[in-house]
C-alpha cells in the first residue's frame, strides 16, 4: 500500500505524540530560564502528546489510521484485520477509555495537583500510562466495534426532529 505525503506527516505527528514526554526529560539540560523550562516540560508531558495525536490523526486520515492501527495490533500480537470484541473485552475497553478521560480532566480541577510530591515525581509515568490506557481501550480491547463507534461520534449525519403529535 502506497502512503501519501499527508498521511506520512500525520503519522509523524502521531509518533511525536508518543515520544514527546521524553523531550520533557531533556528540557532541563538545555539551560533555559525557569519559566521557559517549566512551560516546555508541562507542554511535553501534559498537553503536547494529546495535541500531536489529534493533529496527526487529522492529517493521517483513514489511510494513516489504518496503517497505525495495523502496527499497534501487530505489536500486541492481534490480527491486523478487523475483529469483533466479546462483551467483556468491550467493557474493559470502555473502562480504559473512561479512566483515561478521568485522568486527563480531573487534575485540572484539583488545585496544586501537579505540585503533589507523588505526582510531580512520577509525571512522566502518569503521562505514558494515560496514553497507554487510551490505546489499549480503543485498539486492543475495543475491537472493530469501538473504532466504529468513535468514528460515528465525529461523523456528521443529517438529523430530523421527531414530528409532534397533535392532540384533538
Amino acid at each position: 500500500m502506497k502512503t501519501s505525503l499527508k498521511s506520512k506527516i500525520g503519522i509523524t505527528f502521531v509518533v511525536l505524540g508518543f515520544i514527546s514526554p521524553v523531550f520533557g526529560l531533556i528540557v532541563p539540560f538545555l539551560g533555559f530560564n525557569t519559566t521557559i523550562t517549566t512551560s516546555l516540560i508541562t507542554f511535553f508531558l501534559v498537553g503536547g502528546p494529546e495535541v500531536f495525536l489529534l493533529l496527526g490523526s487529522f492529517l493521517a486520515g483513514k489511510e494513516g489510521v489504518k496503517l497505525v492501527k495495523g502496527k499497534v495490533k501487530k505489536l500486541f500480537g492481534l490480527p491486523e484485520e478487523d475483529y469483533a470484541a466479546n462483551s467483556s473485552q468491550y467493557r474493559i475497553g470502555v473502562i480504559c477509555i473512561l479512566l483515561w478521560l478521568f485522568l486527563i480532566i480531573f487534575p485540572g480541577y484539583v488545585p496544586h495537583f501537579f505540585e503533589m510530591p507523588l505526582v510531580r515525581e512520577n509525571l512522566f509515568y502518569l503521562s505514558i500510562g494515560t496514553d497507554l490506557l487510551l490505546i489499549l481501550g480503543v485498539f486492543v480491547f475495543g475491537g472493530n466495534q469501538m473504532v466504529t463507534k468513535i468514528s460515528e461520534i465525529v461523523r456528521w449525519e443529517p438529523w430530523k426532529l421527531p414530528e409532534k403529535k397533535v392532540k384533538n
